[in-house]
């Protein structure tokens, strides 16, 4: 892994300011819209070094836990409520007479793909790290793939639905990412990501009493790389060909789109529900919830 210095994936400009300094990563800025990320980046491949690596990265310890009914059910239960908008975007409900088609890009050892296969989808999970994947693919039995997005030989034009959920932000080239998922994209198929928002109500308040970026994305680096605010990520989203249809913000306790591990950790915080809540009225929320297709109709 040999870090590379990158333009800025929202509006491709090569200008990047430093604000700060971790573990010998530097996070800055672009000056042209503002998009947080690090710089250089490090470009991680599919290997044991990156599991062995990525099992001391925040929130990813957990995964390795074997996934319980009760993981697949709140699974199951946000993938109703994510396909059911999946039809309102569309115009239209997903065929009757075949699967629905699913990826799940960075699905760890594949809850949401398992659970996805239990309401009979033909459901597809996509990882870099080969000992979730091998630990998924033995408790699950379900279709997991050790391999990074832009070297898969899966089929163009072929999803319904493209899930990203906590991904965007540990990605060094979100933009590159992003335009190989519209290709894979049906005519009509809808990409949701969801990522922590960096115009939310904590993080600007972290920022205005530090005046440094110590965490992007909420995490450290190279946990996390980049991180969006509704704007950088719509603008991130348009230039990789994809029409966002809405953009908006939440908590981190909303199971309709945090993980069941995430909602866990925000039962046991009840003193910052109010300023999550607070931060949602605004539309400031910590967590950023995108929803786009292959067309180029505006934000919502």
């Amino acid at each position: 892994m040999e870090p590379s210095w990158i333009a800025c994936n929202a509006c491709g400009a090569d200008d990047f300011a430093p604000n700060g300094t971790v573990d010998g990563w530097t996070i800055g800025r672009c000056r042209a819209c503002g998009l947080v990320y690090v710089n250089p980046v490090p470009f991680f491949e599919p290997a044991d070094e990156f599991s062995e690596m990525s099992r001391g990265f925040e929130y990813t310890e957990y995964m390795h836990h074997p996934i319980t009914p009760g993981i697949l059910a709140f699974e199951r239960q946000q993938l109703l409520a994510n396909v059911a908008e999946v039809a309102r975007l569309r115009g239209h409900a997903l065929e009757v007479e075949r699967p629905v088609r699913f990826l799940d890009v960075g699905c760890g050892s594949g809850a949401s793909v398992g659970a996805a296969s239990g309401l009979g989808w033909d459901a597809i999970g996509i990882d870099l790290d080969p000992q979730l994947i091998a630990e998924g693919r033995e408790q699950l039995k379900v279709d997991l793939r050790c391999e990074r997005i832009l070297d898969s030989d899966l089929p163009p034009g072929w999803f319904d639905f493209i899930k990203l959920r906590d991904v965007i932000e540990h990605l060094p080239d979100p933009l590159e990412v992003l335009g190989k998922l519209r290709e894979l994209l049906a005519p009509d198929g809808i990409i949701l990501v969801v990522t922590p928002n960096e115009g939310g109500l904590p993080t600007r308040a972290r920022l205005f009493l530090r005046q440094r970026h110590t965490l992007v994305a909420t995490g450290r680096p190279p946990h996390h790389l980049h991180s969006f605010t509704p704007r950088t990520l719509a603008l991130t989203m348009r230039r990789a060909g994809l029409g966002v249809r809405t953009t908006f913000t939440t908590t981190p306790s909303d199971g309709r789109y945090v993980t069941s591990h995430n909602v866990a950790r925000a039962d046991g915080r009840p003193l910052l529900r109010p300023v999550w809540r607070v931060g949602q009225a605004l539309g400031m929320g910590s967590m950023l919830v995108a929803w786009a297709g292959r067309s180029d109709e505006a934000a919502g």
